[in-house]
């Protein structure tokens, strides 16, 4: 017997399957600490000067408050993106 083709059945079609991502908490920290650390700085080169600090003390101070708010807002924000449904 000849076989003059091989009939292969048709792959069914699979259906779209809906992948949630969950966010990577470190690139919000990380993200959240570097735009406070931006702030800060602006915020320490625009305010006003106070006579009691010089401006490399500044900021600095305001540097690190800004990135560590930064921080804690870029974590509640992961947060509450991994518990949407």
């Amino acid at each position: 017997m000849d076989y003059v083709g091989v009939v292969s059945p048709q792959p069914r079609k699979q259906l779209p399957r809906k992948v949630r991502g969950t966010p990577r908490f470190s690139a919000f920290l990380l993200t959240g600490a570097l735009a406070g650390l931006v702030i800060g700085f602006f915020l320490s080169v625009v305010g006003r000067v106070d006579s009691r600090y010089d401006a490399s003390a500044a900021l600095g101070f305001l540097g690190l408050i800004g990135a560590g708010l930064g921080m804690l807002a870029g974590g509640v924000i992961a947060v509450l993106l991994d518990r949407r449904p």
